[in-house]
Formats: C-alpha cells, sequence, structure tokens
C-alpha cells in the first residue's frame, strides 16, 4: 500500500473514530440529563408545535453557516483570489461538521484547508484565511456575549450563576486562545519553528521520509503564508467586515433557543433576553474539548434556561434546540460533505484522464 493510501486510511479511522466518540458521549448525555423523559412528551410538544418557527430556527443555522462562507470569500477576495461562493459555502459546512465530530473542533480547520487545496487554494492562502476567520470568530463570541450582557444585565447575570466555573473556564480559554492566534497569525518565526517541530517529530516517527525535503516545502509555505497574514494585517477594514458578519453568525446561533420558545408557545420573554443567555452558554461550553461541546451544550442549556423555560418544558426545548442546531445540522452537514468528496473526486479522475489522454503520457 503506498504511503498516500496509508495516510488517507488512518484519516477515516480517525474520523470515524470520532463519529464513535461522538455517539457514545450523546449516549451518555441522553442517559445523565434525560433519564425518565419520555419520547411521548417530545412528540407530543413537536405535534403541537408552530412549525414556522422551528423552521425559522433552522434558517437561523443555515444563516450561521452561510456567514462562514462569505467570510471565506471576503478574505480570499482580500488575497486575489477569486472563489465561488457556492464553493464556499461547501468549505464552511465541511468546517462545520469536521468540527463536530472531532474533540476540542480541531478537524474543521484541516478538512478545509485539504478541499481548498484540491480545488487548487494554496495551502498557504487557505490556512491563512481559515486562522484568520477563527480569530475572529473568538473575539466575536466574547465580544457578543459581552454587548448582550449590557443590554441585559439582569438576565446575563442569572444564567452566569447558574453556569459559575463552566463561564469562568469557556471566558478563560477562549480569551487566551484569541490571544495566541493572534500571535500565531503575526509572528513568522512562531510559526516556522511549530511547523519545523511538527516536521522533525513527524520524521522521528517515521512519519516523513525526507526531512529536509519537507522542511523546505514548510519554508516555501510559510513565506507565501506571511504574505498573505501581512495583507490581512494591512487592511483593517477587512477585519472589522468580517466581525460584522462574524457578530451577525453569533445572533443567528444564539436566535435558535428564542425560535424554539416561540414554537413552543411561549411568549413572556423577549428574543434580546434568550440571545443573552445562549450567548453565555455558547461562550461557556465551547471550550469543553468534546466533540460538538457534546454533554457540556446539553447540561448547560438545562442550567442556563431554568428561568426562562418552564421546569416541566425545559428539557424538550433542550432536545429541540440542539435539535436544530447541532444533530439535525451535522446530518445536513454530512450529506454537504458526500457531496463535495464526489465532486473533487470526480475533477480529479476528469484531470486524470485528461493528462492520460495526452500524445506522449504513455
Amino acid at each position: 500500500m503506498s504511503k498516500t493510501s496509508t495516510d488517507k486510511t488512518e484519516k477515516k479511522t480517525g474520523y470515524g473514530k470520532g463519529v464513535l466518540l461522538l455517539i457514545l458521549l450523546t449516549a451518555a448525555t441522553v442517559f445523565v440529563l434525560l433519564r425518565g423523559y419520555r419520547v411521548s412528551d417530545l412528540w407530543e410538544a413537536l405535534r403541537q408545535a408552530d412549525g414556522r418557527w422551528l423552521l425559522l430556527g433552522l434558517s437561523c443555522m443555515v444563516l450561521f453557516v452561510t456567514c462562514e462562507a462569505a467570510n471565506i470569500r471576503m478574505i480570499m477576495g482580500a488575497l486575489g483570489k477569486k472563489v465561488s461562493f457556492r464553493h464556499c459555502e461547501q468549505y464552511a459546512f465541511v468546517g462545520f461538521y469536521f468540527s463536530s465530530i472531532t474533540p476540542s473542533s480541531s478537524g474543521g480547520q484541516p478538512m478545509q484547508v485539504y478541499y481548498m487545496k484540491k480545488d487548487r487554494i494554496s495551502i498557504a492562502d487557505s490556512s491563512a484565511a481559515i486562522l484568520f476567520i477563527v480569530l475572529v470568530y473568538q473575539i466575536a463570541m466574547l465580544l457578543f456575549a459581552g454587548i448582550m450582557a449590557v443590554f441585559h444585565p439582569v438576565i446575563a447575570g442569572e444564567a452566569a450563576g447558574h453556569l459559575k466555573y463552566l463561564l469562568l473556564y469557556g471566558g478563560l480559554v477562549n480569551g487566551l486562545m484569541a490571544g495566541f492566534l493572534a500571535f500565531i497569525m503575526l509572528s513568522k518565526k512562531t510559526v516556522a519553528r511549530i511547523l519545523g517541530w511538527l516536521v522533525r517529530l513527524g520524521a522521528g516517527l517515521h512519519l516523513i521520509k525526507d526531512r529536509d525535503r519537507a522542511l523546505e516545502k514548510v519554508n516555501a509555505e510559510i513565506g507565501e503564508y506571511h504574505q498573505s497574514a501581512m495583507i490581512m494585517k494591512g487592511n483593517p477594514f477587512l477585519f472589522l467586515r468580517v466581525l460584522a458578519v462574524t457578530l451577525l453568525q453569533m445572533g443567528a446561533l444564539s436566535s435558535v433557543p428564542y425560535c424554539v420558545y416561540r414554537a413552543l408557545g411561549y411568549i413572556g420573554t423577549g428574543w434580546g433576553s434568550v440571545m443573552t443567555v445562549q450567548s453565555i452558554l455558547t461562550l461557556s461550553a465551547s471550550a469543553v474539548p468534546s466533540p460538538g461541546a457534546v454533554g457540556a451544550a446539553e447540561g448547560g442549556f438545562l442550567w442556563a434556561f431554568q428561568t426562562i423555560f418552564p421546569k416541566e418544558a425545559v428539557k424538550t426545548a433542550m432536545v429541540v434546540s440542539r435539535g436544530i442546531s447541532f444533530y439535525l445540522f451535522l446530518i445536513l452537514s454530512f450529506v454537504v460533505c458526500a457531496f463535495v468528496q464526489i465532486r473533487v473526486t470526480r475533477a480529479a479522475a476528469r484531470k486524470k484522464k485528461s493528462v492520460d489522454g495526452q500524445p506522449g503520457m504513455e
């Protein structure tokens, strides 16, 4: 078996383990948090729910992914790369899916870079763009929660009181991560050292055969990466535009529980208050290193929203809200990923056939 085939097999095995871990964590979450909860209660609630609000909640998730697609296209445009919005949307879905099935969302960005490379976008440009998006997302998550807390201090204080240490942990980790990403993005020497260390480690583990050649490729990519990073650094309006779209993205995600709230027939609490609670929950649970923050997101919902939903309805609200914002969208993202894989495989086959058909290539 060739090295390429071995790498592909290892990647599939790794993501297969991620899916298995996600399933096990979901099963454990259901067992611990939904013990005694009857499925019939869920079906009855869904039967009586306002489908228009549920559809609006799903539309919010479509907007969530579309915002990332818009950011990818915007950044690529600033780097002088013309990428279709359709492909950017696909990259965003790829990121959502692989982030959801890997611990600490570690698989999303590498797979986005992988598929961009298949579409002839250099690793340097795609890495710089994706890192910039992750950095701005971390900043927007902190900023959005802070803004909502300023406008809704009472409900924010109640949510923070319910989440306590989870919020402290999430805020600290996300804040440190934002600072670390900013440093990595702007420090050419640090990136070179990290990648050089990874190459030497790979060579030591016999994963890389030709260490010197690998280091040459890395150094070439670092130069192009740093050039792309400097273009973005020198364009503050790009940062502001990406930040504005990302804040809209956070608003879309935080609106899902309100759509569920209205779908279940409740009207006592306003949209802003519900968004405030969800923004604090997102900040708190996002740093938990489980695939899709499974366990923390569900448990945090039950704690944070206990003053929003009636006691007898909070579990149903959690199942429906997470069903829309995570589980249902995970299935949709898988379908898109399958389509993208088919697309790039066919494109590679057409390219190979074209090359093989040229004179003198036999």
